[in-house]
This record gives structure tokens, C-alpha cells and sequence, in this order.
């Protein structure tokens, strides 16, 4: 069973705990990579944006799982070391615990993406949180 992991992804910041978000939980996501359109592995169609944002599914998951956080997380996605602000996504605690299960996010081993969940995954992502228009290939700056 061919599965991703975030261990061999450059993620270069992953800011949030529960007794640490400010008021407006609002958490960091910075990675080194500069195109997130690239796939995981050579030869898959699975995007590094499709990983992120798998991650932020299930971290989300996690902080919520926590007694004391129980509403919603705002994600702010960067990528190029945090020069290249991608957006922010705001991901609700129910929205998390669902989305976790049915796509069976997994992260106690680095982090998986199942390959039968994949195209599916994808299609979500796409739906959901779509990639945003980049100029000539590029994030805009903050």
C-alpha cells in the first residue's frame, strides 16, 4: 500500500496549542516548498497543497480532541519559508472529527493520506478549499 508521509515533506512551521491560540484561534502553517502544485511522489497525482491541507484537517482533529477547545481553528497557510501567504482556512471542530474519519487521516506515524482515499481526498480539496489563482505560477506576497 503505497502512503505519504509529511516526514519527507519540508514542513518548516506547524504553530498551535490549545492554551496557545489567541483569541481568535488562529494557527500558522509554513512549509519551505514554493510550488505546493507539485505531487508528493514522482509519478502521483497527489499535490503537496492536497497533503497540507490533509494535515491541517487532522491537526485541527487533534486540538480539538483537547478538553478545553472545542469551537474552530483559522489556518494560515504560507509557503517559501512564510514569504508567499496562501490563504487562510478556517476549519471547525466538527468539520475536523468528519472529514478525519471519512477520509481516515492518520497522523501517529508522520502523516498518511491512504492511497484508495487519495482521488477522493483530491476531490474534496478541490471542492472545498481550492487552490488559489497564483500569478504566472506564483504566490502573491504578503
Amino acid at each position: 500500500m503505497m502512503e505519504f508521509s509529511v516526514l519527507g515533506l519540508l514542513v518548516l512551521s506547524l504553530q498551535a496549542a490549545p492554551d496557545a491560540l489567541q483569541p481568535s484561534n488562529v494557527a500558522d502553517f509554513v512549509v519551505f516548498e514554493t510550488d505546493v502544485t507539485e505531487p508528493v511522489a514522482e509519478g502521483e497525482t497527489l499535490r503537496l497543497y492536497d497533503l497540507h491541507m490533509a494535515i491541517l484537517y487532522d491537526r485541527t482533529q487533534d486540538w480539538c480532541e483537547e478538553a478545553e477547545f472545542r469551537e474552530q481553528l483559522t489556518w494560515t497557510y504560507a509557503v517559501d519559508g512564510g514569504n508567499f501567504a496562501l490563504g487562510e482556512f478556517s476549519i471547525s471542530c466538527r468539520d475536523a472529527r468528519r472529514v478525519s474519519r471519512r477520509y481516515r487521516l492518520d497522523s501517529e506515524e508522520g502523516f498518511i493520506v491512504p492511497e484508495r482515499r487519495q482521488a477522493r481526498w483530491q476531490r474534496f480539496v478541490n471542492r472545498s478549499h481550492p487552490l488559489p489563482e497564483l500569478d504566472s505560477g506564483e504566490p502573491t506576497r504578503d
